[in-house]
Parts: structure tokens; C-alpha cells; sequence
């Protein structure tokens, strides 16, 4: 079973995703992690340091989250890629769209500001 966890530091929700995001992972955390988002108003910084396998379904939800933050003119970071990620990252350019902090202090902080 999939777990979120979450915290807050200030005004700043962290969500920490599980090691393995593949499809069924994803359908189960898909809409609890749309939910706490919504319903913190702020920003998030997602940790996704523990993450080392991201089905495409990991990088829409991701993705569709950055938007609906984005709508609600609130920031959605993201730190902790593994170099396997952070490649597929880079391979289809989420790392254009996204703000990655290298690690979750830089990532409050820039959020803080």
C-alpha cells in the first residue's frame, strides 16, 4: 500500500511521495495528493527523493497538480530527483516546467520568500 505523508513547515506543505510511483500507486495516491493541495491553499514542495520508479501516470498527476497550483496562483516545487528520474526529467523536458530545489532547506526557503 502507497502512503503520503505530509507535513508543514510555515506556510509550506510537504508532500513525500514512496519509492515506487507505477500505475497502481498512483491510482491510489492520485486523488488524496490533489486533496491535501487543494485544501492547504499555499505552496508545496514535493519530496520525491525516495522515488526511484515514476510511471508516465506519476508524471501526469504531478504534472496536472503544477497546473491546478499554478491556476490558483500558488507554486508547486519539487526536490530530491534521483539521477534516473532526473533524467527522465530531462528527457521530456518536465524539468523545463518544473522548479526543482536541490534539496527540501532551498526548497522552503525559496517558497517562504
Amino acid at each position: 500500500m502507497a502512503e503520503l505523508i505530509q507535513e508543514t513547515n510555515g506556510k509550506v506543505l510537504i508532500v513525500r511521495l514512496p519509492a515506487r510511483m507505477d500505475a497502481a500507486a498512483v491510482r491510489e495516491l492520485e486523488e488524496p495528493f490533489a486533496q491535501s493541495i487543494a485544501d492547504h491553499n499555499g505552496p508545496v514542495l514535493v519530496d520525491v527523493s525516495k522515488v526511484d520508479f515514476a510511471a508516465s501516470l506519476a508524471l501526469r498527476m504531478l504534472m496536472m497538480n503544477l497546473k491546478d497550483q499554478q491556476n490558483r496562483g500558488q507554486n508547486l516545487m519539487l526536490f530530491g530527483l534521483q539521477t534516473q528520474i532526473a533524467e527522465v526529467f530531462r528527457k521530456t523536458r518536465f524539468d523545463t516546467l518544473f522548479t526543482i530545489a536541490d534539496d527540501e532547506a532551498s526548497g522552503i526557503e525559496q517558497l517562504s520568500a
